[in-house]
């Protein structure tokens, strides 16, 4: 067990805003207990990285959670998968790309174009090793006129 990651990844535990699925909680913190814990700092204390859970066509007001007083802005990843139709394999590899993007800055329109930004998530992924959940889930995502395309 690794005391510092667990410490780390509790405090993340308290940013889970709406609906926790318990599978997704079981998965995040794996996917989380897989990472570099310098990665794993920045992720969750630089970037100040916060998660909304929710079911499709849920109405709610995200203002008030897009801004921490005294810490700046927050940086907020909406799940709204439902993981009960994910294979263990597409549920890691879904979070551990969304978290690729807030670590590579992503989330700053000005710092990420859709065409690379995608690349270079999938990459990350890679890097911090993941190739398995990569090619094993069938949410490899390609990119045509803008709109993310589930392919085989």
């Amino acid at each position: 067990m690794d005391f510092q990651k667990e410490s780390i990844i509790d405090h993340l535990m308290e940013r889970i805003f709406g609906f926790k699925d318990s599978i997704f909680v079981h998965y995040l913190k794996e996917c989380l207990m897989r990472l570099p814990v310098k990665d794993l700092k920045t992720i969750i204390y630089e970037k100040n990285i916060h998660i909304l859970q929710t079911h499709a066509n849920t109405v709610f007001s995200i203002d008030p959670l897009l801004y921490d007083p005294g810490k700046g802005d927050r940086v907020l990843v909406v799940f709204v998968t439902n993981f009960y139709k994910c294979s263990p394999h597409e549920i890691m590899y879904i979070i551990a790309h969304e978290f690729a993007h807030v670590y590579l800055g992503h989330y700053d329109k000005s710092r990420w174009a859709w065409e690379t930004g995608e690349i270079e998530a999938n990459e990350q992924v890679k890097k911090w090793g993941f190739e398995e959940e990569f090619e094993r889930s069938r949410l490899h995502h390609t990119h045509i006129h803008g709109k993310s395309q589930v392919s085989d």
